[in-house]
């Protein structure tokens, strides 16, 4: 037997706050965890929707079935399985999606927020990408594991880096995340630490907003 791989279409979803005008000063582009759909997680920043301020939520190629062959589904980035092809196709997903939605703008602000699963998305992108990112967030995650530590090219030491987690986080216990800190320490993160378990929260935002 003999593996094959064969480079397809796919159509992609994405949800976005509103679009991109002449008032627009930042751009967000906010990834999401396993197991979510793009959709419901884009209300988490529904607090911080503004004419100057566009949030976009890709949602995952990998779609399933939370529970048995029915019922809610949700979304993966990529499983253990054709791993690295998986990563290759969400990058590339991203950079267009960023040609379609931030295009010649050079003068908006671009954070790209990953939660939980989504932070080793982002980090990947972050890290490949050609595209201009001035601010990355891993909120509530890991940093892809196979970059650390960086390499001299990585497009993660061009950006501002910040790590979010709360203190009762029943994925991601408080002290792996605080050990985590000296294992980033090539990516120099600002590090703001929350009361609070697995979720977006707002107030913890509020500093990142302006």
């Amino acid at each position: 037997m003999t593996e094959h791989h064969l480079k397809v279409q796919r159509t992609a979803r994405y949800y976005s706050s509103n679009v991109i005008t002449a008032q627009t000063k930042q751009v967000w582009l906010v990834i999401h965890g396993f197991g979510q759909q793009a959709a419901l997680f884009i209300q988490n920043f529904e607090f911080a929707f503004s004419s100057e301020r566009v949030f976009v939520a890709p949602e995952a190629l990998n779609r399933f079935y939370l529970k048995g062959s029915h019922g809610q589904v949700g979304a993966t980035w990529m499983t253990k399985e054709d791993r690295l092809n998986e990563i290759a196709d969400y990058i590339a997903y991203l950079d267009d999606l960023y040609d379609a939605v931030v295009g010649a703008r050079a003068d908006l602000k671009i954070t790209v927020l990953g939660f939980s699963q989504g932070a080793s998305t982002a980090t990947r992108w972050a890290h490949a990408t050609s595209k201009r990112i001035d601010r990355v967030i891993v909120y509530a995650g890991e940093v892809a594991p196979e970059l650390v530590p960086l390499s001299a090219s990585s497009g993660l030491r061009k950006t501002e880096n910040h790590f979010i987690y709360g203190t009762a986080d029943e994925f991601f216990p408080v002290q792996l995340m605080r050990d985590a800190q000296v294992h980033y320490s090539s990516l120099q993160f600002k590090v703001t630490e929350f009361e609070g378990g697995h979720i977006i929260q707002p107030d913890t935002l509020q500093q990142f907003l302006s």
